[in-house]
C-alpha cells in the first residue's frame, strides 16, 4: 500500500484522525516556512535619484533617499530613509509583506546616524520571531544589516 492510499484508508475509516494528520501537516508546514525568512535573501538599496536597485549591503552616502530592501521568499521590508549632509534626517516604512505570519508589532527609529525598521511577527498567535531592518553611517558610507532573533523563551 503507498502513501496515497493509506490517507484515503485513514480518511475513510477514520476521519478525526486524518484531520489531526492533516493539521499537524498544515501547521509545520506553516512553521518551516515562518522559521525559514532568510534563506534565499537578499539585501538591496536603491537611491532616489537612481532607479537602479543595487545588491551590495553599501551605498555611497550623499544626499537624498535611500530604499533599504530585505527581500525573502517570505518576508519582503522597505525602509525608506532619507539623507542629508551625512546624516539621516528621517525614515519611514516602505512595504512590507509576510508569507505564514502576522504582525504582532512593528516600529520605525532613527537617530543622525542609525535607522532601524522593527517587526514582531506571530505564527498561529504566538510570538515567532523579530526581524530588523537597519542602516547606519559610517564615515561617507552607508551600512545595511537585517537581523533575525527569536523571541526569549523564558517569557
Amino acid at each position: 500500500m503507498n502513501a496515497p492510499d493509506a490517507l484515503q484508508n485513514i480518511r475513510s475509516k477514520h476521519p478525526a484522525l486524518y484531520l489531526v494528520i492533516y493539521l499537524f501537516a498544515a501547521w509545520a508546514l506553516l512553521v518551516i516556512v515562518t522559521h525559514a525568512i532568510a534563506f534565499g535573501a537578499e539585501l538591496l538599496v536603491a537611491s532616489s535619484d537612481q532607479p537602479t536597485v543595487k545588491w551590495e549591503a553599501t551605498d555611497e552616502c550623499t544626499d537624498g533617499t535611500r530604499t533599504v530592501y530585505y527581500n525573502s521568499p517570505s518576508l519582503y521590508q522597505e525602509l525608506k530613509v532619507k539623507i542629508k549632509d551625512s546624516k539621516i534626517v528621517d525614515a519611514e516604512l516602505g512595504s512590507f509583506l509576510t508569507i505564514g505570519a502576522t504582525v504582532s508589532a512593528e516600529q520605525v527609529e532613527y537617530s543622525d546616524s542609525r535607522a532601524t525598521y522593527r517587526v514582531d511577527l506571530s505564527t498561529l498567535g504566538r510570538p515567532s520571531r523579530t526581524c530588523l531592518l537597519e542602516c547606519e553611517i559610517r564615515g561617507t558610507t552607508l551600512h545595511m544589516y537585517e537581523i533575525q532573533m527569536r523571541p526569549d523563551k523564558r517569557k
